[in-house]
C-alpha cells in the first residue's frame, strides 16, 4: 500500500504557514509548482495599502526540525545546487524557514548572504526578533527590508534594539531613529550612549555617518526627514562639545587604514565630526604628543590636523615620519610644499 510520507505533509505546513501570513497582509502568494520547482517555491507580490508595488519577492520555505537548531538558536538553509540560480535570479531571493514546534517562522536574504558567505554550503542564520516573518511584522520590518526601505516602528521598539546582542538589531535600531526621529532629542541622547558605552566593534558605522550629519559634509545627501537647526544645536552643545581625547581617539579607530580620509569613506565622516569639535586641537595635540598611541591612530589624528592646522602640525608629521610612516613623510613634503592638505581636492 502506497504511503503519504510525513515530510511532505511538514513542508506543506511551511508552505501553507507562509501564504496565510502573505494573504492575510493583503499581498498575492504565486506557489510554484513541485514539477516547475528549481530552488524558488513561491512568488510574493507586494502590496501596500491595495496599492501594487511592482515588486515580487522569490522565497525558498524550508519545514521541520532538520532545518533549525534549538540548542544554538538558528535556522539552516542547504544550498546545494541552488547557489548560482539564487545569485542570478532576476528577483530578491528570500529564505524562510517555518519552526512547527514554535508555530514561528524565520527569514534570511539569501543573494546578501551568499555575497557575505561565498564558500559556503549551508545558509546558517540566527532567529531573532528582526528576521521574524509573522503577521505583525511583516508589514513593519519584513516588506521595508526586503525594498531597502527604513521600516516604521514603533520608537521605543527602535530604541529597544540598541540593546540587542545582535549587530543587525542594533545597526536596524539606529537607522530607525535617525531617519524616523532625528529631531527627538532623546534619539542623539541614545545614540551618543550607544557610542559612548559599546565597544569599537560592536558600533555599527552608519552611526558615525549619521553623526556626521550634523557638522555635515559635501558628500552627504538627504534622505528622510532632515536634522532642523535646533537639532543640530542640541547635538553640538549637549554631546559633541563634551568630546574629549577617549572620544577621538574611538572616533580614530573607525578610519579605514587603506582608504583613509577621502570622498565617500567613513574617514570623511570622522574628519567632519572631529574638525567640528571644540575641542579638537587640544585632543589631537594631546594624542600625537603620546607614543603610547598606536602609530595608526596618530597618523590619522596627525591627518586631520594637517587639514585645520597645516603649519603646526609640522613637528608632529616630522616625528612621525622618522617613526617609519612613509605616508606621513609625504604630507610632511606635501604641507612644506604646497603650505596645506585637502584630501577632498
Amino acid at each position: 500500500m502506497p504511503k503519504y510520507i510525513k515530510s511532505n505533509v511538514t513542508a506543506k505546513d511551511g508552505v501553507n504557514y507562509v501564504r496565510g501570513i502573505v494573504e492575510h497582509q493583503g499581498c498575492i502568494f504565486h506557489k510554484i509548482e513541485l514539477e516547475n520547482d528549481l530552488g524558488i517555491d513561491a512568488n510574493i507580490e507586494l502590496i501596500r495599502d491595495e496599492t501594487p508595488l511592482h515588486q515580487q519577492v522569490a522565497v525558498q520555505i524550508k519545514s521541520g526540525t532538520s532545518y533549525y537548531s534549538e540548542t544554538k538558536d538558528e535556522c539552516l538553509i542547504p544550498i546545494k545546487s541552488h547557489r548560482d540560480y539564487w545569485k542570478n535570479h532576476p528577483l530578491p531571493v528570500v529564505g524562510i524557514v517555518y519552526v512547527p514546534v514554535h508555530d514561528k517562522a524565520y527569514w534570511i536574504d539569501i543573494k546578501a548572504y551568499l555575497e557575505r558567505e561565498p564558500n559556503s554550503t549551508v545558509i546558517r542564520f540566527q532567529m531573532a526578533k528582526i528576521n521574524t516573518f509573522s503577521e505583525r511584522t511583516f508589514s513593519s520590518l519584513f516588506v521595508p527590508l526586503v525594498l531597502n526601505e527604513t521600516p516604521t516602528i514603533p520608537y521605543d521598539e527602535a530604541v529597544s534594539f540598541l540593546q540587542s546582542e545582535r549587530s543587525n538589531e542594533v545597526e536596524l535600531g539606529v537607522q530607525v531613529l535617525f531617519r524616523r526621529y532625528p529631531n527627538v532629542t532623546d534619539t542623539w541622547d541614545h545614540l551618543i550612549n550607544l557610542f559612548e558605552k559599546a565597544e569599537l566593534d560592536a558600533i555599527p558605522l552608519n552611526l558615525i555617518y549619521f553623526f556626521a550629519h550634523v557638522p555635515w559634509h559635501r558628500d552627504i545627501w538627504s534622505r528622510g526627514k532632515g536634522l532642523t537647526k535646533e537639532t543640530r544645536s542640541y547635538v553640538r552643545e549637549k554631546h559633541f562639545a563634551k568630546f574629549g581625547v577617549p572620544e577621538v581617539v574611538k572616533l580614530l579607530g573607525f578610519i579605514d587604514e587603506e582608504s583613509m580620509i577621502s570622498r565617500g569613506t567613513i574617514g570623511q565622516s570622522v574628519e567632519a565630526i572631529v574638525s567640528s569639535l571644540p575641542m579638537r586641537s587640544v585632543c589631537l595635540r594631546e594624542i600625537l604628543s603620546q607614543q603610547s598611541y598606536p602609530i595608526e591612530i596618530r597618523e590619522k589624528a596627525a591627518t586631520i590636523f594637517a587639514m585645520n592646522e597645516p603649519q603646526e602640525s609640522l613637528p608632529f608629521l616630522k616625528q612621525l615620519a622618522e617613526e617609519g610612516s612613509e605616508w606621513m613623510g609625504d604630507l610632511l613634503e606635501h604641507v612644506r610644499e604646497f603650505g596645506g592638505f585637502n584630501p577632498y581636492a
